[in-house]
């Protein structure tokens, strides 16, 4: 039965559903629903490497890890200039204790090399030699892939904290971030909410969510969490913000 569902969505619709389960950590469905996507993608289509692409993390993160890079290499073959696969490569075949993963490390950063920092380069090294400890990396590695364009990444990185804590609101925070960068309003706006659940008194969080109904032109409950916002306690910029934020709605 499921499968017949999927048959009748087209491979938009699929990769949709697919990145949605991702987003809520439900990597077995992610699974299911990318390996159609790719079924339905045509071959000289570019778009299936990123199918590929984002297929590999999910392996990684349940473990597959050869599977993880088999799909990897699916998505170099298609495409072959895209530094955030030869990333991604080197991640897994770290794993794999694969000394090449030095050449595909060197690839990504010739690719690369005239759009970042050399620090941040050394940032996105730390993330694959290293496994985030603290808090605090979780921002600043989320940071580093959003500026080369990966938010899959940033959001892999989040994912992977929230296995360990999922009481922590301020993550709930960076990660409808990273969704509304995505275009995803929808599923930022559940993600905030769920920040608001956990902290209801922070007015940041309303304003947050504010900005975000209003995006998909829903007035209503735009207005009123700029309502909760400036009736809660706001730092001074935030609070600025608001205003200009209500004004702007009258």
């Amino acid at each position: 039965m499921i499968f017949s569902i999927f048959n009748k969505k087209s491979a938009e619709e699929l990769a949709d559903e697919a990145q949605k389960a991702f987003i809520n950590l439900e990597y077995n469905k992610a699974i299911k629903l990318y390996k159609n996507v790719i079924k339905k993608t045509p071959k000289s289509d570019e778009t299936l490497a990123e199918y590929y692409f984002n297929l590999a993390i999910i392996y990684k993160n349940m473990n597959f890890t050869q599977n993880a890079l088999n799909s990897i290499n699916k998505a170099i073959e298609i495409k072959d200039d895209n530094y955030n696969f030869y990333f991604e490569r080197a991640e897994i075949k770290n794993l794999l204790n694969n000394k090449s993963k030095d050449q595909d490390l060197e690839k990504a950063y010739n690719l690369l090399k005239e759009y970042l920092s050399d620090e941040d380069y050394i940032e996105v090294l730390k993330v694959i030699e290293y496994p985030i400890r603290t808090r605090e990396q979780i921002d600043s590695f989320a940071n580093v892939y959003l500026k080369i364009n990966n938010s899959f990444k940033a959001i892999e990185i989040i994912n992977n904290y929230f296995l360990k804590n999922n009481q922590d609101a301020s993550l709930y925070d960076l990660k409808t971030d990273i969704l509304a960068r995505m275009g995803r309003p929808q599923d930022a706006i559940d993600t905030i909410s769920k920040a608001i659940i956990m902290a209801p008194d922070c007015g940041h969080y309303y304003m947050m969510r504010s900005v975000l109904y209003n995006d998909i032109n829903d007035l209503i409950n735009a207005k009123s969490d700029i309502e909760a916002a400036l009736n809660s306690d706001l730092s001074e910029e935030d609070r600025k913000n608001a205003e200009e934020i209500r004004k702007n709605m009258n």
